[in-house]
């Protein structure tokens, strides 16, 4: 048995070994709590760090597919890229870590990135395009929002593709209409807008300009004849032909209607000006060749010059405009300048316009009458009415000073009622072999009363109807053919015969000679010229009256002034003629003596 003070000492000495054994384990243990601890101070740390983070880059909105955040610390190096990435620029957060932002972004757009990374704009936004990893190239809103933790900045880029392009596609339209509200739609030609616009900026720049109106002739009648398709393929081919002309010198553009202008620099003078007005006039003169016929468009040329004219593009149209009226009154086919004289005369118009109703109403507009002749015998066999206003304090005005005036002040019927009446009373006592001749207008011509206003005349003057000639102006405007026909018709059922005037000058010729009952065709004055000597006017001539004896129609030549010429028509077989060489329009008076001398006067002078 053993020595029972040898066991407690032994088991004292264990126990001393088992403590020193456990103080070991605990400080161990306690080492490895520290350590722990540190261990979670740095995640407690770097979670601090990235709540910071992840608070700056909520705004961002981390899980919008169409919005890519970046996180750039101080040195601007990205460090942290949303997993919107892929949607963005087609390639993983950690490809554009690697490869930096600005490598994708546009070349021509780097420099907008860095100035926005380094702060060396006032703007906290802006525009780049991306190059994405499959080459698309996509625009991107670049926002950026520094973070004063670390001096860092955070970058949020939306794909605004679809805006940009909807921006492009609306200011692509905004473009177009601003062309198309200064272009002419039909011909292309800048419009009067444009053009007022131009000249306005060529006077201000100190340029001396002219600017030319051009003004087709009788495009109205021939619109209405052939039809508004052929009419726009006329203008079109105008418009072409002066576009053409076009230069940085000289801009063409299209007013509207039948209107046309031009604008030149105005150095070297008016014989270079006029030398350009004749080019123009012959250019718009060509042939103009279509699938069914072939059509002469004249034009006639107003021209204004800045400074002399007018200080401004409204000032120098008007001037212009004014210059072309007077170029129509001389027959068109022509050009002249403006001149001061001419802005007078207009304003003599104008009071005319308001003097006309008064004067119709009190009988100062009367009938003037003209010999027509029988060709053979030289007889007088009747006389063509012709207007003239015995104004109180102008004198006998002739008819190319107010005519227009009538018709535009829709006078025309009364007027023509006025003088139909008056030259009936006049001609009822002549012999009644003796006629008259009067013109009627285009308004006149498609108005259901004129036949009952004709014959109301005839009654009460209680002229022969069948001494009536009513006279079409070949020119006049046509808008129904039928309607005129059935005008025309009862017409000739009271008495009198139709006459087609200005034959051969006009556009619809053979078109009513088919379509309206015409007794008579009158060869216009401008065949005249010359016919003894001119074998061209000769030519035509011949033709006409050829044509009107195979048709059996009656004719008389307009413009007769020489003997020279009397003698060529009785060798062609002209039936009648009218001019100067027959005498002048007279007053009723004078027409009454020359019947009762029965002697024809010498051709006046102009």
């Amino acid at each position: 048995m053993a020595d029972p003070l040898l066991l407690i000492g032994t088991a004292l000495a264990g126990g001393a070994a088992a403590s020193s054994v456990s103080a070991w384990v605990q400080g161990h243990r306690l080492r490895r709590l520290r350590a722990k601890l540190a261990k979670c101070d740095i995640a407690l740390a770097g979670l601090r760090h990235d709540d910071a983070q992840q608070r700056v880059l909520s705004r961002a909105i981390l899980d919008d597919p169409g919005r890519l955040a970046v996180r750039f610390n101080a040195e601007g190096q990205a460090t942290f890229v949303s997993p919107s990435c892929w949607s963005i620029a087609g390639c993983p957060p950690e490809h554009l870590l690697a490869d930096g932002l600005s490598r994708m972004v546009h070349p021509n757009d780097t420099t907008t990135l860095n100035n926005m990374l380094m702060g060396l704009v006032p703007t906290m936004e802006s525009r780049v395009r991306l190059i994405r990893a499959d080459g698309r190239v996509v625009w991107l809103l670049l926002r950026r929002e520094p973070v004063p933790e670390d001096g860092g900045q955070v970058m949020t880029l939306t794909d605004i593709t679809q805006a940009v392009r909807t921006e492009d596609s609306l200011a692509d339209a905004r473009q177009t209409l601003t062309r198309m509200a200064m272009l002419d739609s039909l011909t292309g030609l800048p419009n009067r807008a444009c053009f007022v616009a131009d000249t306005d900026r060529a006077i201000a720049s100190g340029q001396s300009v002219a600017l030319f109106f051009i003004d087709l002739d009788r495009f109205k009648p021939m619109n209405d004849m052939h039809g508004h398709v052929i009419g726009d393929a006329i203008l079109r081919e105008i418009g072409s032909r002066l576009s053409r002309l076009s230069t940085d010198d000289l801009i063409a553009a299209r007013l509207g209607a039948d209107e046309f202008a031009l604008l030149a620099r105005a150095d070297d003078g008016d014989q270079t000006l006029a030398e350009r007005a004749r080019q123009l006039i012959d250019t718009i003169l060509a042939p103009i060749r279509g699938e069914a016929a072939q059509v002469d468009v004249s034009s006639t040329i107003g021209i204004a010059m800045s400074g002399r004219d007018g200080t401004n593009a409204c000032d120098l149209l008007r001037a212009a405009d004014i210059a072309m009226t007077h170029g129509k009154r001389s027959g068109g086919g022509c050009y002249r300048f403006f001149e001061a004289r001419m802005g007078e005369e207009l304003a003599r118009d104008t009071e005319l316009s308001r003097e006309l109703p008064r004067a119709i109403e009190n009988g100062e507009i009367v009938p003037y009458f003209q010999p027509l002749v029988r060709m053979k015998d030289a007889e007088i066999v009747g006389f063509e009415v012709l207007a003239r206003w015995e104004h109180p304090t102008r004198g006998v005005l002739p008819p190319a000073r107010f005519l227009d005036l009538v018709e535009k002040s829709g006078r025309s019927g009364a007027m023509f009622r006025a003088l139909l009446a008056k030259s009936c009373m006049v001609a009822r006592g002549w012999s009644r072999h003796v006629g008259l001749s009067i013109n009627i207008s285009p308004r006149e011509l498609l108005d259901d009363s004129l036949p009952d206003i004709v014959d109301e005349i005839l009654c009460s003057t209680g002229f022969d109807g069948r001494r009536l000639e009513v006279e079409l102006t070949e020119n006049a405007l046509v808008d129904d053919c039928h309607q005129a026909r059935d005008v025309l018709e009862r017409l000739r059922a009271l008495g009198p015969t139709v006459a087609l005037d200005d034959f051969g000058t006009g556009f619809s010729s053979l078109f009513h000679l088919r379509e309206l009952p015409i007794d008579k065709v009158k060869i216009d004055k401008s065949f005249m010229r010359a016919l003894d000597t001119d074998a061209e006017n000769a030519r035509y001539v011949v033709a006409i009256v050829g044509l009107c004896h195979a048709l059996g129609l009656e004719m008389t030549a307009e413009g007769v002034e020489t003997e020279g010429t009397m003698r060529r028509l009785q060798e062609v077989g002209c039936t009648f003629g009218q001019g100067y060489l027959f005498g002048r329009p007279m007053p009723a008076s004078d027409a009454g003596a020359l019947l009762g001398t029965n002697r024809l006067p010498a051709m006046a002078a102009e």
